[in-house]
């Protein structure tokens, strides 16, 4: 699960034409299957909360994703992870974020905060089996345009691919866990895929990977967000060492444009 929320905030630009209507909506509610080869290793969902938040005057969002193992996965290693964030309604930018893992034997409670008076992100860890919290550490906001996980989602789902040519390259800078990212990712076009939720025009984003020993090739991974007025990020693939792993969108309601697929 993680992976795949990752690679999803690598397709962002800060430089690149945005839709003056953005495609999300509050209330909102998205469902995903992930699979491994054959099999479904887990299942997650992502809400937009109809809750009316406000941070330095601005109205905001928030936030929830969730994620679990589903069949043979947890019989060997249950997952239940809580990510959430409250972002700002236009630019996408965090105010705060969170996460809750719990993996197997491995647990993590982890808050972080954004503030732009003056510029800094205060980021706090614990696990339940230490003793006492790991100490608050402090990062500066070099530039303005910095997304988290949420808030790079987003703004993904926001950027207007029509104005854009096979080819070009988007970019993003982005933090997440304690780090700060730069990616880099190729628009490919628009073509029409078999979803779970039908058959959808969307626009085909490749990442530029480094190279690594979890995926394989030139285009390990591969996105595809509809090409229609909501933007749905509709499906990930990524080939991997041991075959290949997709994250699809299974079911969706309350979107600002159509009706509800259940």
């Amino acid at each position: 699960m993680k992976f795949t929320l990752m690679m999803l905030i690598g397709m962002l630009t800060q430089a690149q034409p945005m839709m003056k209507e953005r495609p999300v909506s509050t209330g909102e509610v998205l469902q995903f299957k992930l699979t491994y080869g054959w099999f479904t290793v887990g299942r997650g969902s992502f809400s937009i909360s109809d809750e009316v938040i406000y941070r330095d005057g601005r109205e905001c969002l928030k936030i929830d994703i969730e994620g679990r193992t589903a069949g043979l996965a947890g019989v060997f290693s249950k997952v239940d992870d809580k990510w959430g964030a409250v972002i700002d309604k236009e630019s996408f930018k965090p105010y705060y974020s969170f996460r809750d893992l719990s993996e197997g034997d491995y647990d993590l409670e982890e808050e972080v905060f954004f503030d732009y008076d003056s510029m800094r992100i205060q980021f706090e860890q614990a696990s339940a089996k230490e003793e006492s919290p790991r100490p608050t550490k402090y990062f500066d906001i070099e530039k303005d345009g910095v997304f988290d996980m949420m808030g790079g989602l987003m703004h993904a789902r926001s950027i207007d691919y029509r104005k854009l040519e096979k080819g070009d390259r988007v970019s993003i800078d982005a933090f997440f866990d304690k780090k700060f990212y730069h990616f880099q990712m190729v628009y490919h076009g628009i073509e029409m895929i078999k979803s779970k939720v039908g058959k959808i025009y969307c626009h085909k984003v490749v990442p530029i990977m480094e190279k690594n020993s979890v995926f394989v090739g030139e285009d390990a991974v591969t996105f595809w967000v509809s090409a229609d007025a909501n933007r749905l990020p509709l499906k990930v693939s990524a080939n991997m060492k041991f075959g290949t792993a997709h994250c699809e969108l299974t079911a969706y309601k309350n979107v600002k444009s159509g009706i509800d697929f259940e």
